[in-house]
């Protein structure tokens, strides 16, 4: 009976090693899938930050034309250009002409 109490404790602690070890690999395994998940969300959120940060330079330029044109108090020739430019208004009399050969 000691040689089969003798097995089962050596089988038993062989599978105890082997769940141990098991673990222990998955462990390492998740750890590594993880920091490679969580460098590769730090690299868009880097990509996305200079993105944003770059509209907010883009805006912040169109912001100081704007304050530059209200403080120059021309104002009026502004919203003409801006009228006729953007939004292809025309005065009453005036006609305008488009090429559309160039589509």
């Amino acid at each position: 009976m000691a040689k089969a109490e003798q097995k089962e404790k050596k089988q038993s602690r062989w599978i105890f090693r082997v769940i141990s070890r098991t673990a222990v690999i998955a462990a390492i395994v998740g750890c590594t899938v993880s920091v490679v998940s969580i460098q590769s969300s730090i690299a868009e959120k880097k990509t996305e930050l200079a993105q944003v940060q770059k509209r907010i330079d883009n805006l912040t330029a169109e912001n100081e034309d704007l304050e530059r044109i209200l403080d120059s108090g021309d104002i009026d020739s502004y919203m003409e250009r801006l009228a006729r430019e953007e939004y292809n208004y025309a005065y009453p009399d005036e006609f305008r002409f488009y090429d559309t050969s160039r589509n």
